[in-house]
């Protein structure tokens, strides 16, 4: 059996392993303490039991995540489906008998760089788009910006970010969900929407991170959710945002992320002060999302209460200073409870981000 991540959201650390079992670690962050996200493939006989055991599972960022909580596996890196496995309060273990010889694991669906590029190429075709480049992360990547429609029109300025959270995929596929029905011609509600409003999306805004395997930081170690307020050069993605949203203005903002340990949907809510109108529009849109996805849930109080207080949260930050609704939008890494085995993995994503667009629509006039 050979263990390997080292490749694009790689991460894991082999400690020791023979031809059945592994002793594996997953390494923190770049720069930052934070961990959670694994990504690693395996090679070996076909058909043979394997068990792998993340041994620092228990030191993990979300450490209650793992109550409950199924990995994932692929033979392809394409069908991925929930394999066993059990958490004993120090280690997370795995155990599968792959049916290939070569078998990728993961905290949930990988999205690739090459996925991104296929769907931005794809943006590209349609009339109503124009793809640029915003900026530039710490490592040189480009900071890509699609806009749907015209952006000179007197209409809706929506802007859509994604992944300040590194190891949070699920965010990256409902944002292609948004921008793949935003550019299908032959879609009522795109059409209806496109007239009221033009669209800016980030489909991600932390691609170093992603690429090293991090769970939250950027390359410098640098939660992006935590910097609006105080933009540094240990963070020019957050710069060349906001810099970018200032330009073109702003009257709505989706912040898609993920949810380590909660088995459902649910929308974080600003904690500083907002108008009536404000708060009404955010409540209209949560009461028509719960109708369309079932998995919707309550936002945790434990959570409104860690994080009341951060300023620089996207949230906060762009309701005190754009006055403007704001939902972060967050997705399970776990199964929800009760729904269909797969319903939420990368084709369930892109559904939610369908039905934020078809809710928006609504709320528009």
């Amino acid at each position: 059996m050979e263990i390997n991540a080292n490749f694009e959201c790689g991460n894991i650390i082999v400690e020791k392993f023979n031809d059945t079992e592994a002793e594996l670690s997953i390494r923190p962050d770049s720069g930052a303490k934070f961990y959670q996200w694994f990504y690693f493939k395996v090679t070996g006989a076909p058909n043979a039991q394997r068990t792998f055991k993340i041994i620092n599972a228990s030191g993990a960022s979300y450490p209650r995540a793992w109550n409950g909580y199924h990995a994932l596996a692929s033979h392809d890196d394409k069908d991925w489906f929930r394999v066993p496995t059990d958490y004993n309060g120090t280690s997370l273990i795995i155990t599968h008998a792959a049916k290939e010889s070569t078998t990728s694991y993961a905290f949930f669906v990988p999205y690739l760089s090459s996925h991104r590029e296929a769907l931005l190429r794809d943006c590209e075709t349609s009339p109503l788009v124009s793809r640029r480049s915003i900026g530039k992360s710490v490592q040189g990547w480009s900071l890509d910006l699609i806009v749907v429609g015209d952006e000179r029109r007197p209409v809706k300025k929506i802007w859509v970010i994604s992944r300040q959270h590194a190891g949070e995929p699920m965010a990256e596929w409902a944002t292609e969900g948004i921008l793949r029905q935003l550019i299908n011609p032959d879609d009522p509600v795109a059409r209806s929407i496109l007239a009221k409003a033009t669209f800016f999306v980030v489909p991600n805004l932390n691609p170093d991170g992603t690429a090293l395997g991090n769970l939250r930081a950027n390359a410098n170690g640098v939660d992006l959710n935590r910097a609006w307020d105080k933009p540094s050069d240990k963070c020019p993605e957050i710069g060349a945002a906001l810099q970018a949203i200032q330009n073109s203005g702003v009257d709505f903002l989706f912040d898609m992320h993920g949810d380590e340990e909660r088995p459902f949907i649910w929308l974080s809510h600003p904690s500083v002060e907002q108008n009536p109108a404000l708060q009404q529009i955010q409540r209209q849109f949560e009461t028509e999302l719960g109708k369309r996805e079932s998995s919707l849930g309550p936002a945790p109080q434990s959570i409104v209460s860690e994080t009341g207080g951060e300023p620089g949260m996207s949230s906060n930050y762009f309701t005190k200073h754009f006055n403007c609704p704001v939902w972060i939008v967050e997705l399970p890494f776990k199964e929800p409870e009760g729904a269909p085995s797969g319903s939420l993995l990368a084709e369930g994503c892109m559904r939610v981000g369908r039905a934020c667009i078809d809710v928006l629509n609504t709320l528009l006039t």
